[in-house]
């Protein structure tokens, strides 16, 4: 079975209207004038239908291509921005390690640091959540743990914020 794609729904949609549009008129032709006028009233109600299913066809199919790039871009944003947030995490847990001093190697803090600048410098990032990874950032590199907790915080919200945006 072929997948249920948003083309395929309005193809199986104005196919269903167009044979109840003909079957109508079909019907209505019946009524008022016998066979040969149920014949000519259900062509002509069948191919106006036709004609009009293949406008409506053709704007839809459009919007919907503008609706699937727009959601494409939006979730990759949304991608980038949960992964600047990941990796700046990543390296709080490298800085303010649970299990003591000795926890973490300076190679392992210096490559967990290393990655989060990259990944917070990327084009694609967006500014608010850049800025807000800029001063966590900072503030891990000074070991100032309040300061970090605070801007980490302010990180999560511009990400938040990212993704709940209309």
């Amino acid at each position: 079975m072929a997948p249920f794609t948003p083309a395929r729904a309005l193809l199986l949609l104005t196919t269903g209207l167009v044979c109840l549009l003909t079957a109508a008129g079909a019907l209505i032709g019946a009524l008022l004038g016998g066979a040969v006028a149920a014949s000519a009233a259900g062509a002509g109600t069948g191919a106006a239908g036709l004609a009009g299913s293949f406008l409506v066809r053709r704007r839809a199919l459009a919007g919907f291509a503008t609706a699937q790039r727009e959601a494409g871009v939006r979730g990759y944003a949304e991608g980038i921005a949960h992964g600047v947030l990941l990796h700046v995490t990543v390296y709080e847990a490298a800085v303010f390690p649970r299990s003591g001093p000795a926890g973490v190697t300076p190679e392992e803090r210096l490559a967990r640091r290393t990655i989060a600048y990259r990944m917070a410098a990327l084009e694609e990032v967006p500014r608010r959540v850049r800025e807000a990874a800029a001063d966590a950032l900072a503030a891990l590199d000074e070991a100032d743990r309040s300061r970090a907790e605070e801007t980490l915080a302010r990180l999560a919200g511009a990400v938040r914020q990212e993704y709940a945006r209309p």
